[in-house]
């Protein structure tokens, strides 16, 4: 179901793969994924669904969820052409826009948070807009240097921009002034304690400056996509040692003639991979577009050791000289690791491997990378403008 129903920002301009982009925003890798999800929707999502109305709100809901899908396809360039191919699920995306949503209704409401501090429970007490510009800060900071560990980052910052953008789509003068007399009586949301209304000048010029460097963020995507000719694709591995079958799909990009591979978790499949690397048989220019059928056994460095290594394989190339499918057999030493990454050759195994090409993608080819950057960009300036006026949507004045 998640590969069926995941979001990949190549399939984008597909319409037979349109439906990805709603059945992304139901699908989570685990329980905690959506145990935190809905923890956020429930406690962020209550008071503005009560401001804006059922119906306006799930609009805003799915809207901003799109957006989130645009952001993160158009920052593409940023994060790396490989994250094209990556699988992209969970309802954080339109959740993010709800948190927006709720920064422009509710800036000064009292937010109480708890957490585990050494197995005790320690809780504070901040202000919305606090709580909401570090949270989108933390967002952006993560994406532009590259420490997401898998989130997809920009689409939690798109997604909050859309909010932001978005919502005076979906409230009327009428009913904020309807809301705001009911919220002066203290009877009508009973779990929104305020302690200031408003965000404050310096608050605004903190938010509008964020939004900025996502926006430059934008502008930089849109002249990049036209200029990378980075080829990035998916290969699955099977392998089978010792009785024991693994199996998993890493990323492998080349820039230039560099190859990079992003870090593997199976242990028999990092192995394989790392000794097709270390004699030259993941990319090999010479190797364009041909079969090439591999016997002979050689020394190789791998981690900046010398191990013995031999190999029968029938191997397939794309144009590029990327791996593109394959099978055969590896016999090598491997390594031990400390938890230093000090390494020593241990003992000689045997490797069964099968590769096969799952998605490849040359440059941005098929990807309206250019025009969702200027959407992007667009949202963004919409959303400062907003922000700059937001005591016009604030429930208290």
């Amino acid at each position: 179901w998640v590969g069926a129903g995941a979001f990949i920002p190549a399939l984008i301009a597909k319409p037979d793969q349109a439906y990805r982009l709603f059945t992304s925003m139901f699908l989570h890798a685990n329980l905690i994924h959506i145990f935190f999800n809905m923890l956020f929707l429930y406690n962020f999502g209550k008071p503005v669904e009560t401001a804006l109305g059922s119906s306006r709100y799930l609009a805003l809901y799915f809207l901003a969820g799109l957006l989130s899908e645009v952001f993160h396809t158009a920052f593409i360039p940023l994060e790396g052409a490989y994250s094209a191919l990556v699988p992209a699920i969970g309802a954080s995306g339109a959740i993010s826009g709800v948190l927006g949503a709720y920064l422009l209704l509710f800036p000064g409401t009292k937010l109480r948070m708890c957490f585990l501090y050494f197995f005790f429970p320690i809780c504070l007490t901040m202000r919305a807009a606090a709580y909401l510009i570090f949270w989108f800060a933390l967002q952006i900071f993560q994406g532009y240097l590259g420490e997401s560990l898998g989130v997809a980052v920009f689409a939690h910052a798109g997604g909050f921009i859309g909010g932001l953008a978005l919502l005076p789509l979906f409230t009327t003068e009428e009913r904020l002034q309807l809301l705001r007399a009911y919220t002066s009586m203290h009877n009508l949301f009973y779990r929104v304690f305020f302690l200031k209304p408003g965000l404050s000048s310096s608050s605004k010029v903190v938010i509008s400056l964020l939004i900025g460097i996502v926006a430059a963020g934008a502008v930089y995507s849109a002249v990049y996509a036209e200029k990378t000719g980075e080829v990035s694709k998916i290969l699955s591995f099977s392998v089978k040692s010792n009785g024991v079958s693994e199996s998993e799909s890493i990323t492998v990009q080349l820039q230039g003639n560099r190859v990079y591979i992003a870090p593997i978790t199976s242990d028999s499949v990092r192995v394989v991979v790392n000794r097709l690397r270390a004699m030259s048989l993941i990319y090999n220019k010479e190797n364009s577009g041909k079969t090439v059928v591999v016997d002979k056994q050689a020394t190789a460095t791998v981690n900046n050791i010398p191990v013995r290594i031999q190999i029968k394989a029938s191997l397939s190339f794309d144009g590029s000289g990327v791996l593109e499918s394959g099978r055969g057999y590896i016999s090598t030493d491997v390594l031990r690791c400390d938890q230093y990454g000090r390494c020593v050759v241990g003992e000689r195994r045997s490797y069964e491997f099968e590769a096969r090409t799952e998605a490849s993608i040359a440059g941005f080819k098929g990807i309206p990378i250019s025009g969702l950057s200027m959407l992007s960009l667009l949202m963004s300036v919409i959303a400062i403008m907003n922000i700059g006026r937001s005591e016009h949507y604030a429930i208290i004045p």
